[in-house]
């Protein structure tokens, strides 16, 4: 027999261990409660989520957007010329200064004249000595000429007298010799002429070439402009021994300036000549400058792999106020729009998330057509078929053969579909079977349009853009519209198409109460 304190501490144990067991079961009759509640709270109709979310919302408009391209380049004139020397020599006088505007042969600048003046000197006696050499050798040719006529003349009377046999062979040999001696010193002369006319015309080279040295002692302006950069003094020397040095930099006409923008290549695609630009610049904070896209230039600039394009914009500059070297912040407008249906950035990038899902319109539960709803059957199906046969004036016998050929292609592309998922195999192709289907309903000609908006359609998806935006129920739910996107300027993007009217609420965020 068990004693009795041992009786009633097993009492005690029992007890205790059937109160642990009715914890338990009211715990998980707790639990399997509020997992009902829950379900049917946010799974069921959406209302209790509706209450726990706040859904914000903007609407529609009606804006003038445009996308623009930012850059930044500094101010320079259309033309500079740099002014410099090609003799070297030191500066004697500087006859034009910063910002002073020059007329074209106006002198700038003077380099000392005394080694230039000298050579043009030397060069000078060097022609007269050449012109006077060619007198002489014009009087030697004049001199051998006489003498070749007299040894001539006695040469024919030695021919007339040997004939007669009055002159002996030897007298006849020495009258023939000076007549041939005088014909070679004629020669002669001749050509000592020539070498001193030569001479002459090396000489009176020599001579401009001193002018034209001592000419360029004097530095002129080659254009009308301005004097925007002077790089000398009086007194300092200018060594022009392998290049020319630059000492004026002349702006031609600051009344028109240009700036050199590096553009992305990332953005390039959408610049072209004649877009409009503008600019503004630190020195007049606020004020907007206009600029025109003039020229883009091929050549890419490569700078720690990153590319860029150069481009040029051109604006006037009547006041002067834009000076050479300002940085100036450029905005290209690359596209431009006026009175079109635009959402808020904000909107295009929502989509729910977490407990947002709660609230979607199940794909099957949305409106194929919404308020637009035609007679085609509704949903994709019958918006197709009326766009269709609206586009390819299709008889009421023909749109319901087609809208027939069409569900049980649809029908046998979805069996194909599950088939293909089951065995691995691909998707069938949705064009080619939809084409097939239309070719036993339409004529030729219908035909051949189809398959020229078919065309089109593709065309217009590689060049629009898509996207989605949600829209609230009458029940606080939320609805999936997908739309085309046209021009974005950073805050408000183009909606295309229909679906969606001005004043419509799209759906931007959606947080928790409280």
């Amino acid at each position: 027999m068990l004693p009795r304190n041992f009786r009633q501490a097993s009492s005690l144990s029992a007890q205790r261990l059937i109160e642990v067991r009715r914890i338990i079961i009211a715990a998980l009759v707790v639990a399997t409660v509020g997992a009902g509640v829950w379900w049917f709270g946010f799974r069921g109709d959406g209302s209790q989520a509706a209450g726990a979310l706040q859904i914000e919302t903007s609407a529609i408009e009606r804006r003038d957007l445009s996308r623009v391209v930012a850059s930044s380049g500094r101010i320079a004139p259309l033309v500079t010329v740099e002014v410099g020397s090609q003799l070297s020599g030191q500066i004697e006088a500087i006859e034009a200064d910063f910002n002073d505007r020059v007329e074209a042969g106006a002198l700038l600048a003077r380099i000392d004249p005394q080694t230039f003046q000298t050579r043009v000197e030397e060069a000078e006696a060097s022609l007269e000595v050449a012109r006077a050499q060619v007198e002489v050798a014009r009087a030697n040719v004049q001199r051998s000429q006489a003498e070749l006529n007299a040894a001539e003349r006695a040469f024919q009377r030695a021919e007339s007298l040997r004939e007669r046999g009055t002159f002996s062979e030897a007298q006849y040999d020495t009258a023939q010799t000076a007549f041939e001696s005088a014909r070679a010193g004629l020669s002669v002369s001749r050509a000592n002429l020539r070498n001193a006319q030569a001479s002459l015309q090396q000489r009176t080279a020599n001579l401009e070439s001193a002018r034209v040295d001592l000419e360029r002692t004097f530095i002129r302006s080659p254009i009308d402009g301005v004097v925007i950069d002077r790089q000398i003094d009086e007194g300092q020397t200018v060594a022009a021994s392998f290049n020319a040095p630059v000492l004026f930099l002349i702006a031609q006409d600051l009344a028109r300036v240009q700036i050199e923008a590096s553009i992305d290549e990332a953005d390039i695609g959408q610049i072209s000549e004649g877009q409009t630009v503008t600019f503004d610049v630190d020195a007049y904070p606020g004020q907007d400058f206009p600029g025109e896209v003039v020229q883009v230039r091929l050549a890419a600039n490569d700078a720690q792999n990153v590319v860029t394009y150069t481009v040029v914009i051109e604006a006037d500059n009547p006041t002067g106020r834009l000076l050479p070297g300002m940085t100036a912040n450029v905005t290209i407008v690359t596209g431009e729009v006026e009175g079109v249906l635009a959402a808020p950035n904000a909107a295009l990038r929502f989509a729910p998330r977490g407990s947002a899902q709660a609230l979607v319109v199940a794909a099957e539960d949305q409106p194929g057509q919404g308020r637009g709803q035609r007679r085609g059957g509704g949903g994709q199906m019958g918006a197709m078929i009326d766009r269709l046969a609206e586009q390819l004036e299709m008889t009421e016998e023909q749109r319901e053969a087609a809208q027939s050929a069409l569900r049980e292609a649809f029908a046998a592309m979805r069996r194909q579909m599950q088939a293909g998922q089951a065995g691995g195999g691909g998707r069938p192709d949705f064009q080619a079977i939809t084409r097939r289907a239309l070719a036993g309903v339409l004529t030729a000609d219908q035909m051949r349009r189809y398959d020229e908006l078919v065309a089109q359609r593709s065309q217009m998806r590689e060049e629009v853009r898509t996207g989605q935006l949600w829209v609230e129920t009458e029940d606080g739910r939320l609805q999936a519209r997908p739309v085309r996107l046209g021009l974005s300027d950073g805050q408000f993007t183009q909606i295309i198409g229909q679906g969606l009217e001005e004043g419509d609420e799209v759906v931007t965020r959606i947080r928790e109460a409280g």
